[in-house]
């Protein structure tokens, strides 16, 4: 890994845990079903699904892309309860999460992410980034910008 990325990680780290500390959000919920599993980029419906215990972006042609993200897993959550879309450049990125509550401990968690931008019509995933928080909510732009050379 370059150290160009891992600044770059170290950062968003950072930034996540900031924005995480920051935002007022609900609870961790046990209920999958709070988290939204489909998102529409450029018209097109993109869905996340489990296979052999990780995820999986399933698109509209039916093809997939590995996320190397263990299951389940969702998308950010915007204000109004669907996955939010950030537009960057006139490029549309989302990101999905992997949040798992530790054992004996009620308010931490370990979160694994990864941005995925459509750019030239083409799907693109970050690296995957880690973080010893419970992510929800948005986030903040850094989250869904900073893991792509633009």
């Amino acid at each position: 890994m370059s150290k160009r990325l891992r600044i770059r990680l170290l950062m968003l780290g950072m930034l996540t845990s900031l924005c995480a500390c920051a935002e007022s959000t609900p609870p961790l919920a046990t209920d999958r079903s709070n988290y939204p599993e489909q998102v529409a980029l450029a018209g097109q419906i993109y869905i996340l699904e489990g296979a052999k215990r990780a995820c999986i972006l399933r698109k509209p042609d039916q093809s997939v892309l590995a996320l190397e993200i263990p299951s389940p897993c969702h998308f950010s959550v915007g204000k109004d309860g669907q996955a939010h879309v950030e537009i960057f450049q006139n490029v549309p990125i989302v990101i999905v999460l992997h949040v798992t509550p530790v054992a004996d401990s009620k308010p931490e968690c370990r979160s694994q992410y990864k941005a995925i931008r459509l750019i030239e019509g083409q799907l693109e995933p970050s690296v995957l980034a880690q973080s010893a928080s419970c992510l929800r909510g948005v986030g903040d732009q850094k989250n869904y910008t900073a893991m792509f050379d633009w």
